[in-house]
């Protein structure tokens, strides 16, 4: 029966580190993000590095240069949403008749689908329309237990982390025996260049698709085309409702704001076009397979971390599930676990039998050797 005590106290340690993350949460968040935009500024601190030779100096330039991108977008992005929210309340009732004229057309037109007939299901059916693009990046924004002051904290624990960044190197190595030390370096080293390739690809497809949205709807004639076709292209950072939602608020802005009827479907047949340019050649080509995890536990993880951090935690879902697969890879009775959640797992299902068919990639063989250690 050793082996049942071993289990359960895998199992209290699995609950009990639940339980502390979503208690701490809150100061998870800011510092989980300080990891990984530590990782995107390394390349550039060690640029200023070479060129300065001073460390704190080189830190501390490289988030300047990233904070005044970001400001200088900021400061754009801000002048542009109020300008659209002093508009918000002359185009109201335009968005909701041209939400109304949407829901009769499918009404209408399209079978087996029943839209509510009285006045008043009506106008909460159009309201909860408009509103719920709004409430849904305003919560991901509001959840973080106060935006600035987590931005901050990032900031501070990203200098941290960035002068530091050898020194918990050696401190991880030293929790391992000396001939363990070579393969956790090469762990280490494999996800932070993974984590890279991954957030440099997401950068640059961020800024491709900022170019293609903002021109196609500067073709169309939508005002605020700058705004709204950046905006979709942040988006796309958060996986599989990110691309939806970047071109539902365009055109529900267009729906309520067009001079000619065909401006709001042409705005939808933009964002159907660039996805699909986007999906199948863009993020394939730049990102790659830095990150080869299957959809099913990218849903996973996407749905664990937003319940625990909100809108942070979706983003961050997707390179998080990508290194416990590399570290799950890396360690021999995981690594069935790993196969398991590879972007080609029903081409290499076959691996199951014919590689990890044994004693030692068992779970059980894990409790084996904790009673035969005892």
């Amino acid at each position: 029966m050793r082996w049942l005590k071993n289990a359960s106290y895998l199992l209290i340690v699995i609950i009990g580190g639940g339980f502390l993350l979503l208690q701490g949460r809150s100061l998870l968040f800011p510092f989980l993000f300080a990891i990984f935009f530590s990782f995107l500024l390394i390349p550039l601190e060690k640029w200023l590095f070479k060129k300065i030779n001073k460390k704190v100096v080189s830190i501390v330039g490289s988030l300047l240069i990233v904070l005044g991108i970001v400001g200088g977008l900021g400061f754009i992005f801000g002048y542009q949403l109020i300008n659209i929210v002093s508009d918000m309340n002359s185009i109201q009732d335009q968005l909701k008749q041209g939400i109304e004229e949407i829901v009769m057309f499918i009404d209408a037109n399209v079978p087996y689908v029943d839209m509510p007939a009285d006045p008043q299901s009506m106008n909460d059916l159009i309201a909860s329309i408009v509103q719920a693009p709004v409430q849904f990046v305003g919560s991901g924004i509001s959840s973080s237990a106060g935006f600035l002051f987590n931005a901050t904290l990032t900031l501070i624990y990203t200098i941290f982390l960035l002068i530091y960044k050898d020194a918990f190197k050696d401190f991880i190595m030293i929790q391992f025996a000396k001939d363990k030390r070579d393969e956790i370096s090469s762990i280490i080293s494999q996800s932070v260049e993974m984590i890279q390739h991954y957030l440099m690809g997401m950068v640059t497809v961020v800024i491709i698709l900022a170019f293609l949205n903002t021109i196609g709807l500067l073709l169309i004639g939508v005002e605020h085309a700058i705004f709204w076709g950046v905006l979709a292209a942040f988006l796309v950072i958060i996986p599989y409702i990110g691309t939806t939602l970047g071109g539902l608020l365009p055109f529900l802005y267009s729906l309520a704001t067009y001079e000619y009827t065909w401006q709001p479907m042409a705005v939808v047949i933009m964002y159907i076009v660039i996805q699909q340019i986007e999906g199948n050649f863009i993020t394939p080509k730049i990102v790659g397979s830095s990150v080869r995890i299957n959809p099913f536990f990218a849903l996973i993880g996407i749905v664990i971390l937003g319940s625990l951090m909100g809108l942070g935690g979706i983003v961050l879902a997707i390179p998080m599930m990508a290194i416990l697969k590399l570290v799950a890879d890396s360690i021999d009775f995981l690594k069935p676990v790993a196969l398991l959640m590879d972007k080609d797992l029903m081409k290499k299902r076959h691996l199951f039998f014919a590689k990890y068919d044994r004693e030692d990639y068992r779970f059980s063989s894990l409790m084996k050797e904790e009673a035969d250690r005892r």
